[in-house]
Protein backbone atom coordinates (compact mmCIF):
# COMPACT_ATOMS: atom_id res chain seq x y z
CA UNK A 1 0.00 0.00 0.00
CA UNK A 2 1.14 3.71 -0.93
CA UNK A 3 2.24 5.42 2.34
CA UNK A 4 2.95 8.94 2.32
CA UNK A 5 4.10 11.64 5.04
CA UNK A 6 4.27 15.38 4.89
CA UNK A 7 7.67 17.16 6.08
CA UNK A 8 7.01 20.42 8.04
CA UNK A 9 8.21 22.16 4.97
CA UNK A 10 7.00 20.75 1.61
CA UNK A 11 6.28 22.97 -1.05
CA UNK A 12 3.26 22.24 -3.60
CA UNK A 13 5.63 21.94 -6.41
CA UNK A 14 7.21 18.87 -4.19
CA UNK A 15 3.93 17.69 -3.41
CA UNK A 16 2.79 17.41 -7.40
CA UNK A 17 6.10 15.92 -7.94
CA UNK A 18 5.75 12.99 -5.14
CA UNK A 19 2.28 11.99 -5.54
CA UNK A 20 0.45 9.91 -8.28
CA UNK A 21 -1.79 12.00 -9.77
CA UNK A 22 -4.89 10.14 -10.82
CA UNK A 23 -6.48 11.24 -14.03
CA UNK A 24 -9.88 9.51 -14.06
CA UNK A 25 -12.79 8.94 -11.45
CA UNK A 26 -12.43 5.05 -11.95
CA UNK A 27 -9.12 4.90 -12.06
CA UNK A 28 -9.41 6.74 -8.28
CA UNK A 29 -12.30 4.57 -7.31
CA UNK A 30 -10.21 1.53 -7.79
CA UNK A 31 -7.60 2.72 -5.40
CA UNK A 32 -7.95 2.94 -1.54
CA UNK A 33 -10.07 6.01 -0.78
CA UNK A 34 -7.56 6.88 1.85
CA UNK A 35 -4.78 6.85 -0.94
CA UNK A 36 -5.83 9.53 -3.43
CA UNK A 37 -3.83 12.41 -2.78
CA UNK A 38 -4.22 13.76 -6.41
CA UNK A 39 -6.90 13.96 -8.56
CA UNK A 40 -7.08 15.79 -12.42
CA UNK A 41 -10.46 15.59 -13.90
CA UNK A 42 -10.29 17.25 -17.59
CA UNK A 43 -13.40 15.07 -19.66
CA UNK A 44 -15.49 18.46 -20.60
CA UNK A 45 -17.65 17.84 -17.61
CA UNK A 46 -20.61 19.69 -16.44
CA UNK A 47 -21.08 19.01 -12.76
CA UNK A 48 -18.31 17.90 -10.05
CA UNK A 49 -19.37 13.93 -9.51
CA UNK A 50 -20.37 13.18 -6.41
CA UNK A 51 -18.18 10.78 -5.73
CA UNK A 52 -14.93 13.19 -6.04
CA UNK A 53 -15.79 14.07 -2.33
CA UNK A 54 -15.36 10.84 -0.97
CA UNK A 55 -11.43 10.85 -1.39
CA UNK A 56 -11.50 12.57 2.29
CA UNK A 57 -7.50 12.89 2.01
CA UNK A 58 -7.42 14.38 -1.31
CA UNK A 59 -4.62 17.29 -1.06
CA UNK A 60 -4.94 18.52 -5.06
CA UNK A 61 -7.92 18.77 -6.77
CA UNK A 62 -7.63 20.05 -10.43
CA UNK A 63 -10.93 20.43 -12.15
CA UNK A 64 -9.73 22.98 -14.69
CA UNK A 65 -10.60 22.95 -18.52
CA UNK A 66 -14.52 21.74 -17.86
CA UNK A 67 -17.83 23.72 -18.48
CA UNK A 68 -18.78 23.59 -14.48
CA UNK A 69 -21.04 26.10 -13.61
CA UNK A 70 -21.19 25.57 -10.01
CA UNK A 71 -19.06 23.70 -7.40
CA UNK A 72 -21.54 21.93 -5.17
CA UNK A 73 -21.17 22.65 -1.37
CA UNK A 74 -19.74 19.10 -0.82
CA UNK A 75 -16.60 21.10 -1.83
CA UNK A 76 -16.25 22.01 1.93
CA UNK A 77 -15.92 18.44 2.83
CA UNK A 78 -12.56 18.34 1.64
CA UNK A 79 -10.64 19.63 4.74
CA UNK A 80 -7.30 18.26 3.48
CA UNK A 81 -7.33 20.12 0.24
CA UNK A 82 -4.31 22.18 -0.19
CA UNK A 83 -4.49 23.21 -4.07
CA UNK A 84 -7.82 23.77 -6.08
CA UNK A 85 -8.31 24.12 -9.77
CA UNK A 86 -10.86 25.52 -11.23
CA UNK A 87 -9.34 27.49 -14.03
CA UNK A 88 -10.99 27.68 -17.60
CA UNK A 89 -14.68 26.52 -16.48
CA UNK A 90 -17.50 28.73 -16.99
CA UNK A 91 -18.52 29.40 -13.14
CA UNK A 92 -20.19 32.42 -11.46
CA UNK A 93 -20.04 31.90 -7.72
CA UNK A 94 -18.06 29.98 -5.74
CA UNK A 95 -19.91 28.15 -2.85
CA UNK A 96 -19.55 29.69 0.78
CA UNK A 97 -18.26 26.42 1.66
CA UNK A 98 -14.86 26.87 0.06
CA UNK A 99 -14.12 28.38 3.43
CA UNK A 100 -14.23 25.17 5.49
CA UNK A 101 -10.72 24.50 2.95
CA UNK A 102 -8.51 25.37 6.33
CA UNK A 103 -5.39 23.55 4.77
CA UNK A 104 -6.28 25.59 1.17
CA UNK A 105 -2.62 27.00 -0.14
CA UNK A 106 -3.69 28.13 -3.90
CA UNK A 107 -6.96 28.69 -5.53
CA UNK A 108 -6.88 28.94 -9.27
CA UNK A 109 -9.96 30.40 -10.64
CA UNK A 110 -8.62 32.45 -13.72
CA UNK A 111 -10.81 32.56 -16.68
CA UNK A 112 -14.48 32.20 -15.20
CA UNK A 113 -16.86 34.26 -15.33
CA UNK A 114 -17.12 35.28 -11.29
CA UNK A 115 -18.48 38.53 -9.95
CA UNK A 116 -17.46 37.89 -6.76
CA UNK A 117 -16.31 35.72 -3.95
CA UNK A 118 -18.22 34.79 -0.58
CA UNK A 119 -17.11 36.08 2.44
CA UNK A 120 -15.92 32.79 3.50
CA UNK A 121 -13.09 33.39 1.81
CA UNK A 122 -11.78 34.99 4.85
CA UNK A 123 -11.74 31.82 6.51
CA UNK A 124 -8.73 30.86 4.40
CA UNK A 125 -6.40 31.35 7.01
CA UNK A 126 -3.76 29.22 5.11
CA UNK A 127 -4.14 30.63 1.56
CA UNK A 128 -1.05 32.02 -0.14
CA UNK A 129 -1.87 32.29 -3.76
CA UNK A 130 -5.10 33.32 -5.70
CA UNK A 131 -5.16 33.63 -9.57
CA UNK A 132 -8.35 35.24 -10.59
CA UNK A 133 -7.13 36.60 -13.78
CA UNK A 134 -9.67 36.94 -16.60
CA UNK A 135 -13.30 37.11 -14.56
CA UNK A 136 -16.01 39.79 -13.93
CA UNK A 137 -15.09 40.61 -10.55
CA UNK A 138 -15.70 44.06 -9.32
CA UNK A 139 -14.20 44.17 -5.83
CA UNK A 140 -13.04 41.48 -3.03
CA UNK A 141 -14.76 40.92 0.12
CA UNK A 142 -13.16 42.47 3.16
CA UNK A 143 -12.89 39.27 5.36
CA UNK A 144 -9.55 38.47 3.01
CA UNK A 145 -7.94 40.80 5.08
CA UNK A 146 -8.04 38.43 7.33
CA UNK A 147 -6.42 36.10 5.58
CA UNK A 148 -2.80 36.81 7.09
CA UNK A 149 -0.84 34.06 5.23
CA UNK A 150 -1.97 35.49 1.46
CA UNK A 151 0.82 36.83 -0.32
CA UNK A 152 0.11 37.08 -3.68
CA UNK A 153 -3.88 37.75 -5.98
CA UNK A 154 -3.85 37.78 -9.49
CA UNK A 155 -6.18 40.43 -10.74
CA UNK A 156 -5.04 41.09 -14.52
CA UNK A 157 -7.42 41.28 -17.31
CA UNK A 158 -9.85 42.72 -14.93
CA UNK A 159 -10.96 46.11 -15.61
CA UNK A 160 -11.27 48.33 -12.41
CA UNK A 161 -12.56 51.66 -11.79
CA UNK A 162 -10.09 53.77 -10.04
CA UNK A 163 -12.22 53.52 -6.52
CA UNK A 164 -12.45 49.49 -7.05
CA UNK A 165 -8.49 49.54 -7.81
CA UNK A 166 -8.49 51.27 -4.04
CA UNK A 167 -10.35 49.63 -1.97
CA UNK A 168 -8.69 46.38 -3.38
CA UNK A 169 -5.24 47.88 -2.50
CA UNK A 170 -7.07 48.99 1.21
CA UNK A 171 -8.02 45.51 1.74
CA UNK A 172 -4.99 43.55 0.44
CA UNK A 173 -2.12 46.04 2.07
CA UNK A 174 0.72 43.35 2.53
CA UNK A 175 -0.38 41.77 0.02
CA UNK A 176 1.23 41.09 -4.19
CA UNK A 177 -1.82 42.55 -5.92
CA UNK A 178 -0.76 42.09 -10.15
CA UNK A 179 -3.38 44.05 -11.82
CA UNK A 180 -3.58 45.96 -15.07
CA UNK A 181 -1.91 49.22 -15.14
CA UNK A 182 -5.52 50.95 -17.35
CA UNK A 183 -8.49 51.43 -15.79
CA UNK A 184 -12.15 51.81 -16.39
CA UNK A 185 -11.74 55.52 -14.78
CA UNK A 186 -14.79 56.80 -16.12
CA UNK A 187 -16.91 54.62 -14.36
Amino acid sequence: MFQFSFAQNWTLEALESEIYQYESLEEALAAPKDSVFSLKLKSRLKSVPPEVFQFTNLQWLDLSNNRLKQIPPEIGMLKKLKKLILEKNKLEALPPEIGQLEDLRELIINRNELETLPDEVGNLKKLRYIDMWSNNVTGLPRTMDQMYALQEVDLRVIVFTQKEQEDIKAVLQNVTVKMDEHCNCGN
